[in-house]
Formats: structure tokens, sequence, C-alpha cells
């Protein structure tokens, strides 16, 4: 767990960069995609930001050993985590790849 996190925040060190870098990528898609990403887009970065601090309690609570507090936090922490991870892919792939 503790290199998943690692990852992660490596992850986002790199994503912050490289967006400070490159600005604001416009997405060319028309018609339905274009719904279909801004909806994925928006819900995809309001549970990332409520992800970031649900993983960092939960990592805490967990190397404090409070483990009934981290089993309560963790049901909603994993679910959101995975749900920003594939949605993440899905923006990039619907960004760059459409």
């Amino acid at each position: 767990m503790l290199s998943a996190f690692t990852c992660s925040i490596l992850f986002l060190v790199s994503y912050l960069i490289y967006h400070y870098q490159v600005g604001s990528v416009p997405f060319k898609g028309q018609g339905w995609i274009r719904v279909i990403y801004f909806v994925i887009l928006v819900t995809h970065t309001i549970l990332a930001t409520a992800v970031a601090p649900l993983a960092l309690i939960t990592l805490f609570r967990a190397l404090r050993q409070k483990f009934d507090a981290h089993r309560r936090i963790a049901r909603w922490t994993f679910p959101i985590w995975l749900y920003v991870s594939i949605t993440g892919v899905i923006v990039y792939l619907m960004l760059y790849e459409l």
C-alpha cells in the first residue's frame, strides 16, 4: 500500500509539472462524445480532490494501527480512488487519442 501511495504521489507531481508547462489542452471532440467527456472529466476532477485527503487519512490510520477506523474510511477511499484512476485513463485517451 505504501508503494501504491508513493506511485500515486509521483504521478500527481509529474501531472502537475506537465500541466504547469503545457497548460490546458482543449477537447476537440464534437457531439454526444463531448458531453460524455465533460461528465467524466467533472466527476473525475471532483473525486480526485476528495481522494487526496481520504488517502492520507486512510494511510495514517493504518500506520497508527487504528485498523477499525482504517477499515471504515478505506471502504470509501478505495472505490473513489479506483474510479479516479480509471476515469483518469479514460480522460487521457479521449483527449489525446480521439
